[in-house]
């Protein structure tokens, strides 16, 4: 039997990108994301009978919310202000990092989604980062599968390795 873990937060990141990029650039990854969220939700409507109630469901609404720390020179945030303000469909990855699906490391579980920004705020706290919330409305549930997630895409912040001699 399998052991059981809890997940953690950090190992699901998010990559994006507009729609119409998808033939000229890959998806990416806001810098400094500390947060997502998905919620699922559907209507019912009761119709009563002299046998009792019966349910009909809606369809399902799927919306997603992340929040990320404003990065100066971030491309990732600037393409995707962009298309907020343009109203362009979007595509989202939302992907497990924690157990790789090929072996080498470089395909990971992930569902795709396609959908719109339906919401973009900024909060600039005067003794904290700025930060940036994001609102998806989601067409469609999803649908699972597996991603590529490249090295510079699951490491967009870091610093490069540096030797013990003087720099050049």
């Amino acid at each position: 039997m399998a052991q059981i873990t809890p997940a953690r937060g950090a190992n699901r990141i998010m990559l994006m990108r507009p729609f119409s990029l998808r033939h000229e650039a890959t998806a990416g990854r806001l810098a400094f994301q500390t947060d997502h969220e998905k919620s699922m939700s559907r209507d019912a409507e009761s119709t009563i009978t002299k046998d009792g109630n019966i349910n009909s469901l809606s369809e399902l609404e799927v919306e997603y919310s992340l929040t990320t720390l404003f990065a100066h020179n971030d491309s990732v945030r600037e393409t995707m202000y962009q298309a907020f303000l343009n109203g362009e469909l979007v595509e989202l990855w939302d992907i497990d990092k924690t157990d790789p699906t090929v072996p080498n490391g470089t395909q990971f579980p992930a569902t795709y989604f396609q959908g719109y920004l339906t919401e973009w705020s900024e909060s600039a706290g005067a003794e904290d980062s700025v930060e940036i919330s994001l609102s998806l409305a989601i067409n469609g549930s999803g649908v699972q599968g597996s991603a590529t997630l490249t090295q510079d895409q699951a490491t967009v912040v870091q610093y490069e390795f540096a030797d013990t001699v003087v720099a050049p």
